[in-house]
């Protein structure tokens, strides 16, 4: 079989391991070609005047902890370079993203799926990337835009990852995808992530005395810290599920709609 392609699009380096790594690192298992878009570059990731008054050495460090985490399951990792806090939809940015959905996977295809957070989300950065890929959708398959970059013959399907967010309307879990075989490497990929996971988040949460210095420790402090367990899904599908990790999605109406949501992801 031809391979499938997937990208993953988050508005800062580290919101695809976090929000959906266990999944990644599934589909990747399964022959997926991946991609991890950052639309941020991270600038304003942190607390340390060392950072604030250099911002580039903080946007570097967080571009090689990406390609670290990325490396981890084979996938490409690029960065649309938006200082960090400052995503807005503009036309540039709209077309931007129109040439990069259109240039992950085979030539007029284009990917088989697009992840992403919904547009109802906590941050200002967040909100606006959705927009900017839900902006972008119908225009995929119209020629006279960004002609240089041609058109897709066919639409992927779009699937918000998982949230608790009310505001507008709730997450709805179309489909769960188990991620106990790939916990671990979520883990490890969320932990390369240094200077979010073990520096500027905690500080900004208010926890950071707590943080372990040990690497055995933060990875079980990472693992109890920020990971879900499977049986909020099996509260609100009202069926049981045989795991304690799981990652779901929401299919998005404005891409294609899959026959079997299951068998898209490879769930049973």
């Amino acid at each position: 079989m031809a391979p499938r392609y997937v990208l993953c699009i988050g508005a800062h380096p580290d919101d695809n391991e976090s929000a959906i790594g266990g999944t990644i690192a599934h589909l990747s298992r399964a022959g997926w070609k991946v991609k991890m878009l950052s639309v941020t570059d991270g600038r304003r990731g942190h607390f340390l005047n060392e950072y604030i008054r250099n911002p580039a050495a903080l946007i570097e460090r967080r571009r090689e902890e990406s390609l670290r985490a990325a490396a981890l399951v084979g996938a490409e990792y690029d960065c649309m370079n938006v200082p960090d806090g400052e995503v807005y939809v503009t036309p540039e940015l709209t077309n931007a993203m129109v040439r990069i959905i259109r240039g992950f996977g085979p030539s007029g295809a284009g990917p088989d799926l697009v992840l992403l957070n919904r547009p109802n989300d906590y941050h200002r950065d967040h909100r606006y990337t959705a927009q900017l890929v839900l902006d972008a959708t119908y225009m995929l398959t119209v020629p006279p835009m960004c002609p240089e970059v041609g058109h897709l013959s066919k639409m992927p399907v779009f699937a918000y990852w998982q949230d608790r967010f009310t505001e507008g309307c709730t997450f709805r879990p179309d489909v769960v995808v188990p991620i106990d075989r790939t916990i671990d490497t979520k883990v490890e990929m969320v932990c390369a992530h240094e200077s979010q996971f073990f520096e500027w988040l905690p500080f900004n949460d208010g926890v950071f005395a707590e943080v372990p210095n040990g690497e055995a420790e933060r990875t079980e402090w990472i693992r109890a810290r920020y990971f879900s367990r499977a049986e909020q899904w099996a509260r609100k599908l009202g069926a049981p599920i045989s795991c304690v990790y799981a990652e779901a999605f929401q299919i998005s109406e404005y891409g294609a709609q899959p026959a079997d949501a299951k068998e898209l992801f490879g769930v049973n």
